[in-house]
């Protein structure tokens, strides 16, 4: 089984190694490659690189004065493990641009608001000589708390022996991923649990609301925000009304993709998740191009 599963690459090689650098971001540790790879019959099989700056990214960080560039932040819809790292949503944007642009792709996944502006303030020499920053946000998701908090415990375990041995087994990798050990899962946990009939309380929706709006301009007060180059991206038809009006009273620029998704005559996610496909990642970045094109037509008048 186990020849098998390393020869038709049925495992997962999604990389595993992590470190968290001097300004206490979270990445992934440079130089891994491989292919992530989801179902049992291989449903999704795509290629990552990690460069040298701790993201799956075709190409290095280089920003300078005299290039136009392009910043992506987000979580994993940014991090891109389902697409082929040379046919990201990044290197889609240049291509469309006719390579006149370089688009750096800071991408994670769990990556939140906190983590984002987080990151263009500690690395502030590096994102002012980016042109444009697109920060990808999900109201419901980003907003939840109000400072970083990097996760040394789940860092330190993946660098352990066992951890090692357990991720060089493939087969092993494999059949945790087709959910062979789910049913075991199940019955221990339903043999930890003291109260199977517990139910979480009900959430007050608007009170919640709030409270990320809260959380929001906190972190604006924290971190500062450059208005002039920082662009949210989101869908609009699932962005809270609230923040929508937030930011036209507070002169934020937005970038909204759901008008292109809506439009779209096919599925624009991957049918066992909700990430982009092909196609959708092929609409964020036209719609992405299309601006950065227009913005940069007006600095020619």
């Amino acid at each position: 089984m186990e020849i098998l599963v390393r020869m038709f690459h049925l495992y997962n090689d999604v990389p595993l190694l992590l470190f968290i650098d001097e300004y206490d971001i979270q990445k992934t540790e440079p130089g891994q490659r491989g292919f992530s790879v989801t179902g049992n019959r291989r449903q999704n099989f795509a290629e990552f690189n990690i460069n040298s700056f701790g993201y799956n990214s075709y190409r290095e960080f280089t920003p300078s004065a005299d290039k136009i560039e392009v910043a992506l932040i987000g979580d994993s819809y940014i991090e891109g493990f389902n697409q082929h790292y040379y046919d990201s949503t990044g290197k889609k944007i240049e291509v469309i641009l006719n390579n006149e642009v370089e688009v750096y792709e800071y991408g994670r996944g769990g990556y939140d608001m906190a983590d984002q502006l987080h990151i263009i303030n500690s690395y502030k020499e590096q994102f002012e000589l980016i042109d444009y920053i697109f920060i990808y946000m999900k109201f419901k998701n980003d907003l939840r708390r109000t400072k970083i908090k990097p996760d040394h415990d789940l860092v330190n375990l993946k660098h352990t022996f066992k951890f090692q041995i357990k991720r060089y087994i493939r087969v092993l990798k494999y059949a945790n991923a087709i959910g062979l050990f789910d049913g075991f899962r199940d019955i221990r946990s339903r043999l930890t649990q003291g109260n199977h009939n517990y139910k979480a309380p009900e959430v007050d929706k608007k009170k919640l609301e709030l409270k990320y709006m809260e959380n929001f301009k906190s972190l604006v007060k924290t971190y500062g925000f450059d208005k002039e180059k920082t662009i949210f991206l989101f869908d609009k038809r699932k962005t809270n009304k609230l923040f929508l009006d937030h930011c036209d009273e507070m002169g934020y620029k937005y970038l909204d993709f759901g008008e292109s998704f809506e439009k779209a005559t096919r599925p624009t996610d991957l049918i066992y998740d909700r990430h982009w496909n092909n196609l959708g990642r092929t609409l964020v970045a036209t719609v992405i191009a299309n601006y950065v094109k227009e913005q940069e037509a007006l600095k020619g008048k």
